[in-house]
């Protein structure tokens, strides 16, 4: 019989969640400037003739991409820091697996 195996280089792991950690943080960062950017400009269109229906358009439209580019810096921080998580757990269940594989092997 036998038995598919793999490999996790946990090294790896960890250097990606910082990767996908520091990501999250730039996008995060990046989308507070164009927020208040776009906020300082306020609303240019008031005095055009189509201004006040394009504001109704526009506005929700502008809201609603705010909040998911948040959402998605929240997101890409949170990956990487379940990645290190991952790691460290992985790490430590084969420590622990590897001493209880010790202890048995000793007493054979």
């Amino acid at each position: 019989m036998t038995f598919d195996t793999f490999n996790v280089d946990t090294a790896v792991l960890r250097q990606q969640g910082q990767r996908f950690a520091a990501l999250g943080g730039d996008f995060a960062s990046a989308s507070k400037r164009l927020q208040s950017a776009l906020e300082g400009i306020g609303e240019p269109w008031a005095d055009a003739d189509f201004g006040e229906i394009f504001g109704h358009v526009y506005t929700p439209i502008r809201d609603g991409i705010f909040t998911s580019m948040d959402s998605l810096g929240e997101r890409l921080e949170g990956i990487g820091h379940n990645l290190q998580d991952n790691a460290r757990n992985y790490d430590a269940s084969d420590a622990s697996n590897s001493g209880l594989l010790n202890g048995i092997s000793g007493q054979l």
